[in-house]
């Protein structure tokens, strides 16, 4: 059985688009866990942020979470517990994006 050469290149693509959702949550949970412990760099927030838009678009989950660190991030920058709690809410919301069927209960999950 062959496959359509249509349905490798949409194979193709798909991977590909896996593969760069997978970087940007990776790139976001390096800013994260780098808030976590108050050394953040903008560079890599700035880039992460470009990234995470271009993958997931401007609507996404990902997308207003990073954004609205971003633009949080010149208070939280002040007052290193603020900036911890600001790396925990991405942890959780890659977390969220990613298992998505996740039971959503703060009580048992956290």
């Amino acid at each position: 059985m062959h496959a359509h050469p249509r349905d490798l290149k949409s194979n193709t693509a798909a991977r590909l688009m896996s593969i760069a959702a997978i970087r940007a949550r990776l790139s976001m949970l390096a800013v994260a866990y780098a808030a976590r412990i108050g050394a953040v760099n903008m560079n890599d927030v700035l880039a992460t942020a470009s990234a995470v838009v271009a993958v997931f678009g401007e609507d996404h989950d990902l997308s207003r979470e990073m954004r609205g660190f971003v633009d949080s991030l010149p208070e939280l920058r002040r007052h290193v517990p603020d900036l911890a709690s600001a790396g925990d809410r991405l942890i959780r919301a890659v977390e969220r994006t990613t298992w998505p069927d996740a039971d959503g209960r703060a009580d048992i999950h956290g």
